[in-house]
């Protein structure tokens, strides 16, 4: 899985760097945030502005971050319609707050 992991004070930015979030690619995204986890910030932006699509097994990755990284504020940043939709569908959006860009995010979760 292609991704990029970059932190500043409050926040870590976790960009996930592929077109799919399927199957594939849920079971070592789970891995890698469990490998990480100790050096995450408080605020997590999962920025997946340049994921097209996810199907169940995404959603479950995100879901089981979520439950992994309790302790912390996560957010979703860039989802595109569909995936939003997907959000919606499974009210996964009452749980994760959405944001259209990074620096949105940053400048209301603080």
């Amino acid at each position: 899985m292609k991704y990029d992991i970059s932190s500043s004070e409050l926040f870590t930015v976790i960009q996930v760097q592929e077109a799919r979030f399927d199957a594939k690619l849920a079971t070592s995204f789970r891995q890698t945030i469990e490998e990480v986890k100790s050096e995450l910030k408080p605020n997590i932006l999962l920025d997946i502005s340049q994921v097209t699509f996810m199907d169940s097994s995404g959603l479950g990755a995100v879901m089981a971050v979520y439950k992994l990284l309790r302790d912390k504020q996560i957010a979703v940043v860039g989802a595109k319609q569909p995936v939003r939709e997907l959000f919606k569908l499974t009210r996964m959006d009452r749980l994760i707050k959405t944001y259209d860009t990074v620096e949105d995010a940053m400048t209301t979760s603080v």
